[in-house]
């Protein structure tokens, strides 16, 4: 197999940005040197593999709600006055082929500047996927991945593999064991979807692409550090396991290495055709040990007098403390360019949401259209339900005044949040820059009655990909 050095880089400008995000625009540049199409197929039908490989993404989120009416607000509860805000990221993709068989080292920087509607606070079912936590006035650059990937093979069988972001195309064993370690993020290799799994090109709510019971091993800025091991037997099966550092603090920066704080996540990926139409099923588990608190402990330190619930909370964070739960993926493809997903995930509840956001039981249910549909070619459309409930012990938390990552009002009538989502994106210069409108509605923001709504979001997004 011949092999030649490739930089996967795009022909074309990209469109025009604010100026605060021009000093970062430097990391487009590394998008400016010219290649050939992906595929990698030349007259000949000979295809070369990839030893570097470079792309790039901007994306802007542009998000508000109208005003609505509530009772009472507290430290956490989404603005009633109504808002608009944006985010900007950027983010350069580069990977490089070791010199040893089956090696390869991705390292992305990344841009981030901009907040979440309400700092991300106030919606457990959050409404921008690209919106952090740690949200920024004046853009910061950052290391978002920085990791080695390693394939051993299993057999002597190969399979061709595209290039894509963070992907080497080339040549790689049918069936491997494929071993991660490094900076990631979780749902980078865990419950990926096909068809809500890209909140730069698909649907944007936290408990619509993710598995919102699964407390997602996450610094605040989303990403974690860890070791991913996959096996791949056959080419319908995918066993996975990750070991996955968790931060020090409730949604914190510093992700300490030891074993009593460690996200453990076990997945199976079963692809198969049903009516000849192509699928997966992902059910996962995992379990948790690290510094949450727990719920009940504080309710009974709190009762006692003298502490509020977040500070009787602080006092039983303990490195060791334990969470576990379970979810399901299901992706199918129903017709031609129509495809469904279901996503379910369960959590036990009994310690504080510490990473990713404040949901114990969750299920969302979609659909994605392709533009063939109605003869429009690169468009595409989705539209999607979810449902997100909390834990026994995690509701009189919060009823008590406690409040949490997202959420917390200070008081709680309970009630299930339920959302709704709709997107369709456009391609406005050829299969590189994107255009999407989106609408989100939202019924008990936060799970509370009292603030029921509901909660009209309307949002656009322009994506450049190189």
């Amino acid at each position: 197999m011949t092999r030649q050095i490739r930089l996967a880089m795009p022909l074309g400008l990209a469109p025009r940005l604010k100026l605060r995000t021009l000093a970062s625009a430097a990391l487009l540049s590394l998008a400016a040197i010219p290649a050939h199409a992906q595929g990698w197929s030349y007259p000949t039908g000979e295809r070369v593999a990839e030893d570097v490989r470079i792309n790039a993404q901007l994306t802007e989120f542009i998000q508000g709600y109208p005003s609505f009416r509530v009772p009472y607000s507290g430290q956490n509860s989404l603005p009633p006055g109504g808002q608009v805000r944006q985010s900007t990221s950027i983010t350069a993709y580069m990977g490089f082929r070791l010199p040893w068989t089956g090696g390869e080292l991705y390292f992305n920087p990344e841009y981030f500047q901009g907040f979440g509607l309400g700092d991300t606070l106030g919606i457990a079912g959050f409404t921008n996927g690209d919106a952090q936590k740690a949200g920024n006035r004046v853009g910061v650059l950052s290391v978002a991945r920085l990791f080695l990937r390693q394939t051993f093979a299993l057999g002597p069988e190969t399979e061709w593999r595209p290039g894509d972001f963070n992907q080497l195309a080339g040549f790689v064993p049918t069936r491997r064991v494929v071993v991660t370690v490094g900076k990631f993020a979780s749902l980078d290799i865990f419950q990926t979807s096909a068809y809500a799994g890209d909140t730069r090109r698909q649907f944007w709510n936290w408990s619509i692409w993710g598995p919102g019971a699964w407390d997602v091993a996450a610094d605040v800025r989303g990403y974690t550090q860890g070791v991913a091991i996959e096996v791949i037997p056959d080419p319908a099966l995918a066993i996975r396991y990750g070991a996955l550092l968790l931060p020090s603090q409730p949604n914190g920066g510093e992700l300490p290495f030891r074993m009593n704080n460690l996200n453990h996540i076990l997945e199976v990926a079963y692809q198969h055709r049903w009516f000849g139409r192509p699928g997966a099923i992902k059910p996962f588990a995992f379990y948790s040990v690290g510094a949450m608190g727990n719920y009940s402990q504080a309710g009974v330190i709190s009762a006692g007098g003298g502490l509020t619930p977040d500070e009787a909370m602080a006092t039983t964070r303990r490195f060791g403390n334990q969470k576990w739960g379970f979810g399901l993926l299901v992706d199918q493809e129903l017709a031609d360019n129509v495809g469904a997903f279901l996503r379910a995930s369960w959590s036990d509840g009994k310690t504080e949401t510490f990473a990713f956001t404040q949901i114990d039981r969750s299920v969302s249910f979609g659909l994605s259209f392709k533009g063939e549909l109605w003869n429009r070619p690169g468009h595409s459309a989705g539209i999607a339900v979810a449902q997100n409930d909390l834990s026994s012990h995690h509701k009189q938390f919060l009823a008590s005044g406690g409040t949490g990552i997202i959420v917390g009002d200070g008081r709680l009538r309970y009630g299930s949040e339920r959302l709704m989502e709709a997107y369709y994106e456009l391609p406005v210069y050829r299969d590189n820059v994107f255009v999407a409108a989106n609408y989100q509605l939202v019924h008990n923001p936060g799970y509370n009655r009292d603030r029921a709504g509901p909660v009209h979001v309307f949002g656009m997004r322009i994506h450049a990909r190189y």
